[in-house]
């Protein structure tokens, strides 16, 4: 005889699936002189939307030949050099516009993280700008850029001309 889940626990089994993400893993509370959020990335590698802010998806993605396949990916953080896996602006909204002037709108997650997987671009052209938006603040890159993975250039100290993270002016 089997039974039958009740619609409301299905509900919540569901939702909380969508918070931890399908693979495991967390963000864990903090002190906010560890991350300025208040949150931190502790779930390992285990694969899942919300791991390793601040990290460069794409290269970590291609090293292991797992997850996903990103175009852009990135995370927006509080902070221009905020530490590795420390949470970022949760629904950040990043613009992305493409070579031939598609824009391609992304939110950030519960950490920070942003992507745009390489199935919805199919035809995406490099080389893109981005803009961001967040509380009322916009800010935008003042370049092109020739590569999706802003992790290796928005890094604690900054790298190839890039100020530090991805963050607010």
């Amino acid at each position: 005889m089997s039974q039958r889940i009740p619609p409301m626990l299905m509900l919540c089994l569901s939702f909380g699936g969508l918070v931890t993400g399908c693979g495991g893993g967390s963000l864990e509370a903090v002190s906010t002189s560890e991350c300025s959020t208040g949150m931190k990335w502790t779930g390992g590698d285990s694969g899942n939307a919300l791991m390793h802010p601040g990290g460069n998806c794409i290269q970590c993605h291609a090293d292991r030949g797992e997850g996903p396949k990103f175009v852009v990916a990135g995370t927006v953080l509080a902070t221009a050099h905020e530490a590795d896996d420390c949470a970022g602006l949760e629904g950040a909204q990043v613009v992305i516009t493409d070579a031939n002037q598609k824009t391609y709108p992304l939110t950030a997650n519960a950490s920070g993280n942003f992507f745009l997987k390489a199935g919805d671009a199919k035809d995406f052209a490099f080389p893109y700008t981005a803009r961001v938006t967040h509380g009322g603040t916009q800010w935008a890159m003042n370049t092109a850029q020739g590569t999706g993975a802003c992790g290796s250039c928005h890094t604690v100290a900054g790298a190839n001309g890039a100020p530090g993270r991805i963050s607010p002016p």
